[in-house]
């Protein structure tokens, strides 16, 4: 990519007129996440939870959805966070700023479609990570929730040239990265990366975000983000993709990012794929619902 088209990204990261939209508790819940387990209170991922009513509340409802493994609705706050976990709680948390932060009728993208794959992404990349012994579930979780944050900024600061490569992608039945290179000369990697700088997310994070289509390109994060790729593929190929069909055959077994995951997790060889999609299917229905409830979709979007 040229460098002056590199310098029209970063220019337009900058000058998104929605980021002041973004509710309150979300820069300081950005830095709370770069901090470790060991320094993070108690006290305050309530306080930020509690912050906002209307996150307050889409937390508590995602808490107490059969996916993040609760046997009943917790009843506080503090209860949730206590149940949860705080790493839990903490995403569950950024998936519901993220939900405020950026208008519909700004969007090229459905956002119900968005938000219901970008979910979708992330439950997977936790279910995955949990069959994996070494692996952190909730960083896996907060990488598969963001992978996709570029068609935030293409939707807000591309939207003429998104809406020709969504058109293109839709007309042809490819994949909307391919779609992309090809109308705009760029992709949702290199935007979602300005913005993942911008917001000096965590160096991991930001490799997911940059790579998650080319993982030959990852420099020190290759597992987690061939773990994003392989989460990413499942979900399209399950109906989680981005509301067309893709015209592609996925082996998810001989894709190149198996064999990366494979090297760092022998425990993969053991993982039944059948199973697993089998599983995923049944959590669909209910990823859906959640979307619908959390960002406001109307049950017909959340069905299609």
């Amino acid at each position: 990519m040229s460098t002056s088209l590199t310098a029209t990204i970063r220019e337009r990261v900058q000058r998104i007129e929605t980021m002041p939209a973004i509710p309150a508790v979300f820069l300081p819940l950005l830095k709370l996440l770069s901090n470790s387990m060991e320094e993070v209170r108690l006290d305050e991922v309530v306080r930020l939870v509690s912050y906002d009513g209307t996150i307050a509340a889409q937390c508590l409802r995602m808490a107490g959805s059969p996916l993040f493994g609760m046997s009943q609705p917790p009843k506080s706050i503090k209860g949730a966070v206590l149940s949860l976990g705080l790493r839990r709680v903490e995403t569950i948390l950024l998936t519901c700023c993220l939900g405020q932060a950026f208008p519909a009728k700004k969007w090229v993208l459905d956002p119900a479609v968005f938000w219901r794959h970008s979910l979708g992404c992330a439950l997977v990349c936790r279910k995955f990570a949990e069959m994996l012994a070494a692996a952190d579930h909730e960083k896996a979780y907060m990488a598969g929730l963001l992978h996709d944050i570029g068609f935030m900024v293409n939707c807000l600061a591309f939207s003429k040239e998104f809406t020709k490569a969504m058109e293109h992608a839709c007309q042809e039945g490819i994949p909307l990265y391919e779609a992309e290179q090809a109308t705009m000369g760029f992709t949702h990697c290199e935007t979602g990366q300005a913005l993942a700088e911008k917001w000096k997310l965590a160096g991991d994070i930001v490799e997911v975000i940059a790579h998650h289509h080319a993982i030959e390109q990852s420099q020190k994060s290759q597992p987690l983000v061939a773990l994003v790729h392989l989460s990413d593929l499942l979900c399209r190929m399950r109906g989680l993709g981005y509301g067309y069909y893709e015209r592609q055959k996925v082996d998810l077994v001989s894709d190149p990012a198996w064999a990366i995951l494979l090297r760092e997790h022998r425990d993969l060889e053991g993982v039944d794929l059948a199973r697993f999609t089998f599983e995923l299917d049944e959590a669909v229905e209910e990823i859906h619902a959640l979307v619908a409830t959390v960002f406001g979709a109307a049950p017909a979007l959340a069905r299609t």
